[in-house]
């Protein structure tokens, strides 16, 4: 690893879309962040490795599941990877009126659901919870 990257907030992304998996991983490199992929929960646990692996945000996108199953499979994930309450977790919702449209909600301690409207919510979601500037 680089200097470079060892500088970059690191995300923990979970994304099981063959389609969404490259472009949100390319959009979140883009922003500036070194990016962990894994494909559903199990292999979230296998690759997290019971607490070796860290990241500064767990970042969900499950598709076929409600909002609270995926705040749940979040939850475990960040119990299982020993990550402290503070590791943030977004869940980017995959169905919702329009009235939740370009809104983020904080559902929990350091839980967000964010019903996106454009890549600019989400990136700015992620830098305010992160704490740190990504690329442009």
């Amino acid at each position: 690893m680089s200097d470079d990257q060892g500088n970059q907030p690191t995300i923990f992304l979970v994304e099981e879309d063959d389609e969404t998996r490259p472009i949100l991983k390319g959009n979140l490199k883009n922003y500036g962040y070194r990016v962990l992929l894994a494909l559903d929960e199990e292999d979230a646990q296998e690759r997290l490795g019971d607490g070796v692996v860290q990241a500064d945000l767990l970042l969900i996108n499950l598709v076929g599941k409600t909002t609270d199953e995926v705040l749940q499979i979040g939850r475990r994930l960040r119990t299982y990877a020993k990550y402290d309450g503070h590791t943030p977790l977004v869940v980017i919702a995959e169905k919702y009126g329009v009235e939740l449209e370009g809104k983020d909600v904080k559902v929990g301690d350091n839980d967000w659901v964010t019903y996106l409207e454009d890549p600019y919510q989400l990136k700015n979601l992620l830098r305010r919870l992160t704490s740190k500037t990504g690329g442009e």
